[in-house]
């Protein structure tokens, strides 16, 4: 019993909205592309750049804030390459997605060797993090619970408050609204005189601002360093989290909390001495059984249609010939 207090109380509730931030702010900018109708496996790549080229401008510079304007734009690129290929130029999403992955964490290693004449991680050197907000009063109000609303860096408060504001853009903007419809109906839109590529370029350029700031907050935020594929399948997890969510940002929210907490007591089960191998591998068995479920809970209506198919089939008969 007081193991299981000193693992689940407010340091492990603090360390899940920590976890959660970088996969909720890259799950929510996978909406956008995912209501536009583009499958988006791309996000792990631009997550990967965004944190590379957010330390490299936070050591040029000495600014954090510039940091995450570099790994914003680095991202950007990427999500205007995917763009171009899928939208433009009709190239399997899949394929691209995957190629700018693999070629994300190729670039990231060859320009930490070139620049910095190492492999592994890049350490010091000057990065400049992003500082940690004092919320007024929260020790006065919460006492030992504040910890849960303050000293958080910028974006993960950015993270959490983006939810209300896209399920508000998805329901009552023009532009939410045309995202919306060119996934669903594209030729029912160019019907209507829009502009389902120009519709799909906003929307996968939308998706890159926020991976970049993902990728961000990790190297700059979540730790303030960069090592070498430090988005550790957190792009693919947010995929998967889309997946089911079909982009909706409550229930974005709700899977990017399930994994954030997954991650969070992964983290806590190493200091009471469990092996690592074996705990690193929590937020992976959550992911499977998150999608086995939802692949359950949709084979009943499978085989409900299934099922009347047949039934249609068999209730057509062919006319008995005349004689």
């Amino acid at each position: 019993m007081e193991v299981l207090e000193k693992l689940f109380n407010v340091a492990l509730v603090v360390a899940t909205i920590r976890t959660t931030a970088p996969i909720l702010l890259v799950a929510l900018g996978g909406s956008f592309t995912t209501r536009a109708g583009i499958f988006n496996i791309g996000l792990e790549g631009q997550m990967l750049v965004g944190a590379f080229f957010a330390v490299i401008g936070s050591i040029w510079t000495g600014s954090a804030l510039i940091g995450v304007a570099c790994g914003v734009a680095a991202a950007l690129v990427f999500a205007l390459v995917f763009a171009l290929l899928v939208v433009t130029f009709r190239a399997n999403e899949v394929v691209v997605g995957l190629a700018l992955n693999i070629l994300a964490g190729g670039m990231t290693i060859s320009l930490m060797k070139a620049i910095f004449g190492t492999r592994g991680s890049i350490v010091g050197h000057g990065i400049v993090g992003l500082p940690k907000l004092t919320v007024p009063g929260a020790r006065d109000l919460l006492g030992s619970y504040a910890p849960l609303v303050s000293g958080f860096t910028p974006l993960v408060y950015v993270a959490f408050l983006l939810v209300p504001l896209l399920v508000l853009f998805y329901r009552r903007t023009r532009l939410g609204l045309h995202i919306g419809v060119v996934g669903e109906k594209p030729d029912a839109a160019e019907a209507q005189g829009l502009s389902v590529t120009r519709i799909r370029y906003t929307a996968s350029l939308l998706c890159g601002l926020l991976a970049g700031l993902a990728g961000a907050h990790m190297s700059l935020g979540y730790i303030t360093m960069f090592t070498e594929n430090m988005s550790s399948g957190r792009g693919f997890m947010a995929v998967a989290i889309l997946i089911f969510s079909n982009g909706d940002p409550v229930r974005l929210l709700l899977g990017c909390l399930l994994f954030g907490f997954a991650d969070a007591l992964s983290l806590r089960l190493q200091t009471f001495g469990f092996p690592s191998y074996l705990v690193l591998t929590v937020p992976y068995v959550v992911a499977l059984v998150a999608l086995f479920l939802l692949a359950w809970k949709t084979r009943p209506k499978l085989v409900r249609e299934t099922a009347d198919s047949m039934r249609r089939l068999l209730s057509i008969r062919p006319a008995s010939p005349e004689r």
